[in-house]
């Protein structure tokens, strides 16, 4: 390519290249001679080696600092995020004689729930939650809606809070919310919203579900995943299903699969529970990571373009060069 016709890597000053339009020394030799024309034009190009190094290491530069601000970054996350988990206990059995206030304002007891060869969906979510808990039972809801089996006749719904402040009106604007995108009027005999003041019987179901979250004293949020357990009807956990996305067909088989006394598999893809639901102050080292990138972004970009712009302009200014010669060649010719 004669864009880098000449380019010395270890030079850093600018070259002056004399090029000839010819395709090489043999074929500018046998290019004919006519009266007048004397020898082929020859083009003039300025590279700036020099110029093109710095682009370079400014751009690696630029690049380095933005992986290490945001491997900082990352290890922050780790940090923040200790401790929430998901532990799958396949088998497990969730202690059924913990009481909770219902949607109605009725006091209830988790074992009046279950009954054999019917099973129990559970999850474990807050109503003032921002973020995760909202699209997760929203995304559960529509998966009902498009299911054979509906809650209050195949199995049953739970949707606890794991929040001790929170009461049954809470609850049940929570639940005629979600209730009207399932578009099933006996879905309201399935699916309960329960609440607790007393924390410890929320860690006692929780750590029994293996699922483990903590309370942000700073913002009053919790950092959790986002998961749902299935339970057979002797109170025995039987499958886990991890983050969003729910899939009815998979959503029923499972169901299904517990009403038969079936158990699941722990995790075997290496992917778990990877959505976290948590407020994230951003540090120094996450803006200057963002930063970073941008800035890199775009001096990719405006390196890119400078040199396709050069690039085409230069074959077009060598195209109208040579077309030029060959109408003078072609005058003089005549």
């Amino acid at each position: 390519m004669v864009l880098f016709y000449g380019l010395r890597p270890l030079s850093l000053v600018p070259e002056l290249r004399t090029i000839s339009l010819c395709n090489n020394t043999a074929q500018h030799a046998k290019a004919p001679l006519l009266k007048g024309a004397g020898t082929r034009p020859r083009v003039t190009i300025w590279f700036d080696s020099a110029m093109y190094f710095k682009s370079i290491s400014l751009m690696l530069a630029t690049a380095l600092c933005a992986c290490v601000c945001a491997a900082q970054s990352t290890a922050q996350l780790e940090y923040e995020l200790r401790g929430v988990e998901v532990i799958e206990n396949i088998g497990g059995e969730i202690p059924l004689d913990l009481t909770f206030t219902d949607d109605d304002n009725e006091r209830v007891t988790l074992g009046q729930y279950f009954k054999q060869g019917r099973p129990v969906l559970i999850s474990l979510n807050y109503t003032n939650c921002p973020r995760l808990c909202s699209y997760q039972l929203t995304d559960m809801a529509k998966a009902l809606k498009d299911m054979g089996w509906t809650p209050g006749n195949e199995f049953v719904f739970l949707t606890i809070s794991i929040d001790p402040s929170e009461d049954f009106k809470t609850s049940k604007k929570s639940k005629l919310r979600y209730l009207g995108l399932v578009g099933k009027a006996e879905a309201d005999k399935g699916w309960h919203f329960l609440t607790t003041s007393e924390n410890e019987d929320i860690l006692k179901l929780a750590d029994a579900l293996g699922y483990h979250y903590k309370l942000d004293p700073e913002t009053g949020e919790y950092r959790h995943k986002a998961a749902m357990f299935i339970v057979n009807g002797d109170g025995k956990i039987s499958h886990y299903l991890r983050n969003i996305g729910y899939v009815p067909e998979d959503v029923q088989a499972k169901l299904q699969a517990s009403a038969n006394g079936e158990f699941g598999q722990p995790d075997q893809d290496g992917q778990g529970f990877g959505l976290n639901c948590f407020a994230f102050q951003y540090t120094d080292n996450m803006s200057r990571a963002f930063t970073m990138m941008k800035i890199g972004g775009v001096g990719v970009l405006v390196f890119l373009f400078s040199f396709l712009g050069y690039w085409w302009y230069r074959e077009l200014k060598k195209h109208r060069e040579e077309q030029a010669h060959d109408e003078q060649v072609q005058a003089e010719a005549t």
